[in-house]
């Protein structure tokens, strides 16, 4: 019994992998390169002196025609010298701007969300890009952003973010995120958005207001994923999520185990809030892991080593179309330790999330309702 329903969800899990790969391999969008709109670039920043210049560096080299463009620096409650090396930036370029958040008086913000919240509110572009403060941005990355807004009905443009791969550690996540993000390319491509990543993120101004900003949308630990979802399920507007490396974002991946603890349980905390068809996308990939899991426990070796490699081969055959973009092949020769570590932490963290909804980042604890 237990090798048949194995041998049920690895097909299972096959048809969806290739499903979602032949969305990724085709994760391209007709542009209009000469489309230049006024854009507003915000960064929320909190206790990130040791990041933020270098982020700040890279939106200082921006090529947008500087008429048409601002950069909204938020200081979200800093201790350290996060608001000095803001200001410093704002005296330096006059499309540098910065703001210090203050609490929202009506109790329904909270956290990063508020501070992006008040960012939105303090800036006028049509098109609105975000980025995060231990992000490095390229030069170009505004004007390969905005040319997919070329049609009225675009509401939302995300990208890739490449992370740091030094070590095997580093590797580990960097392969993570190019899968995640290969999925949620792959998915959208196929008209069946599931989610973006706040580091390298965009709105039409006129779409967020739509949905009436996040000062309407219920409050989430991943205020990306709910503005993404909020806007996409609207049906007047679409989401596009190119694998471009024009649009790549650079950045840094967890010091820590602990770190990066936090950082998963954030956001499977938010997606816990997802629609029953990503719950059910998400459900069939959990079940075939807990299968394999279960099959190794009681000694079907053969069974077990067939089934993982089978997973491990369509998990890279998904990742691959961006590893290739992004040239990033070598992470390839991580693949194995990446697969064990996959299938810890998502058999993990639903549980985690059942019995706890609260969340602990950047030395703030929230709920997540």
């Amino acid at each position: 019994m237990l090798l048949d329903l194995l041998f049920l969800f690895a097909l299972l899990y096959t048809l969806q992998i290739l499903f979602f790969a032949l969305g990724a391999s085709n994760a391209h969008y007709r542009s209009d390169a000469a489309y230049r709109p006024t854009v507003s670039v915000i960064v929320a920043a909190r206790n990130e002196e040791a990041n933020l210049r270098h982020c700040l560096d890279s939106l200082s080299r921006l090529t947008y025609p500087k008429e048409k463009l601002e950069v909204l620096v938020v200081n979200d409650h800093s201790t350290d010298g996060t608001g000095s090396i803001i200001n410093d930036f704002a005296r330096r370029y006059s499309f540098i701007q910065s703001l210090n958040a203050v609490d929202d008086s009506s109790g329904k913000l909270h956290g990063k969300t508020n501070a992006i919240a008040q960012g939105i509110e303090h800036t006028t572009g049509e098109i609105i890009l975000f980025t995060d403060a231990d992000c490095v941005v390229q030069k170009r990355w505004v004007e390969e952003t905005v040319k997919y807004y070329n049609e009225p009905c675009v509401g939302l443009v995300a990208g890739f973010t490449s992370l740091r791969a030094r070590t095997s550690f580093e590797a580990i996540q960097a392969l993570d995120w190019f899968v995640l993000f290969s999925i949620a390319a792959g998915t959208n491509r196929l008209r069946f958005p599931v989610t973006a990543v706040g580091n390298n993120l965009s709105v039409r101004r006129e779409a967020y207001d739509a949905v009436g900003g996040y000062r309407t949308i219920p409050f989430s630990v991943t205020e990306d994923y709910a503005l993404f979802h909020a806007i996409t399920r609207t049906k007047r507007y679409v989401a596009r999520f190119p694998i471009d490396a024009r649009t790549l974002v650079f950045s840094l991946p967890c010091e820590s185990w602990k770190h990066l603890f936090n950082q998963k349980k954030r956001w499977f905390t938010g997606g816990a809030e997802m629609d029953w068809k990503s719950l059910s996308l998400f459900g069939l990939g959990y079940a075939f892991k807990a299968l394999l899991v279960v099959t190794l426990a009681v000694g079907h070796i053969a069974a077990f080593l067939s089934a993982f490699a089978l997973k491990t081969v369509l998990d890279a055959v998904l990742a691959w179309p961006a590893l290739r973009a992004f040239n990033a092949r070598r992470l390839l020769w991580y693949f194995l330790p990446f697969e064990i570590y996959y299938i810890f932490y998502v058999l993990l963290f639903p549980p985690l999330v059942i019995f706890s909804r609260n969340v602990s980042w950047k030395e703030r604890t929230f709920e997540q309702r």
